[in-house]
């Protein structure tokens, strides 16, 4: 009996055994041993199969293997009815969400799966931070550095060489595509890390999300929903100082030292510099994807986090989106108070 890999219908790949006659299926994520993390060292499942008188090589081992994937899923429940007072939101999708309660404040169009651009890459850093140490240091390499003009980068050369903390401070502020291909392809290769984003996804059971690179770019394999980007922001939030703390800088400089240049990084996402009490989280922006984002926001110790997918004026819309949220649960509006209009000249 050995573990085969087969593409099937449905967009995540899913586990048969077979040379027994029978069949079954589970998610990638449970595999044949039941973890709290799906992390399993290749000769834990060599001995799991051997022992049963087979051969195990690496072409039977799932394209992910011996990277960790986050088991512990967030699930919102849904509210019956979106509020009168609701604001209107200009976009193809949205979704408010209380991480504290689980609940989800206001939806729109929030399952549909759409080019999500680099908010992806807040699946790209889980994977990351899941995996490898945050001084890990990465030597970049030519084939990595392969972005065109008009792609987002931090400027990596080859042959700089920088940790993992520098380089997920480029991809979560500047949005670096250069820092999200060193990030994959020359850790564990550019095959492996992006079935580890599409098996995490599965873990989690997000079905909404399927990836093809960890930058985000305009791809019919890769899409996400508003619900699924919610969801992968709350599980960053949750999990990793490092991921808080870097999506929440508004401009940090990367000193340079004998292994690489000076980095000098302003978020781009302006939701920081609009509303007080904002977080992060991330922006994205393709020409199938629209402008997007990805927003969090926290007052008296409460969190929000609110989603925007091609959506007009996003920081803006994130910000009153993010506010009328607070205002629901009895916080007054951070939002200026708009100027009453002139009373027309009266006519003598």
């Amino acid at each position: 009996m050995r573990l085969i890999y087969r593409p099937m219908t449905s967009r995540a790949g899913r586990w048969s055994l077979a040379g027994t006659g029978a069949a079954l299926a589970i998610v990638p994520a449970l595999m044949v041993l039941h973890l709290h993390e799906a992390s399993i060292p290749h000769s834990g499942v060599a001995a799991a199969v051997s022992s049963r008188g087979s051969v195990v090589t690496d072409l039977d081992r799932p394209p992910w293997f011996g990277l960790r994937l986050l088991t512990d899923a967030v699930v919102f429940a849904p509210r019956r009815s979106t509020p009168k007072e609701a604001p209107v939101v200009k976009a193809r999708a949205a979704i408010l969400v209380d991480p504290d309660s689980g609940r989800i404040l206001f939806a729109q169009n929030d399952r549909a799966q759409l080019p999500p651009a680099s908010t992806v890459k807040l699946l790209t850093a889980l994977i990351v931070l899941r995996n490898f140490s945050p001084d890990r240091l990465i030597a970049a390499t030519p084939d990595a550095l392969v972005q065109s003009w008009d792609e987002s980068k931090m400027g990596l050369h080859p042959g700089d060489v920088l940790n993992v903390r520098e380089l997920l401070t480029g991809l979560l502020t500047v949005s670096a595509n250069d820092a999200a291909n060193v990030l994959a392809m020359d850790t564990v290769g550019m095959t492996r890390f992006v079935a580890a984003m599409n098996a995490e996804v599965a873990a989690l059971g997000l079905h909404d999300t399927h990836v093809t690179s960890p930058v985000g770019l305009d791809d019919p394999g890769t899409y996400s929903s508003a619900y699924d980007l919610a969801t992968l922001a709350a599980i960053d939030m949750n999990n990793f100082d490092l991921f808080r703390s870097i999506v929440a800088i508004q401009s940090v400089a990367l000193p340079a030292s004998a292994l690489h240049p000076a980095f000098y990084l302003n978020n781009i996402n302006l939701l920081l510099r609009m509303y007080p009490a904002a977080m992060g989280v991330k922006t994205g922006y393709t020409g199938n994807a629209g402008a997007c984002e990805i927003g969090m926001a926290q007052r008296n110790g409460h969190r929000l986090i609110d989603v925007i997918l091609d959506g007009d004026l996003v920081y803006s819309t994130s910000r009153r989106l993010l506010d009328w949220g607070f205002t629901q649960e009895g916080l007054p509006s951070q939002l200026p108070t708009p100027s009453p209009s002139p009373s027309p000249a009266a006519h003598h």
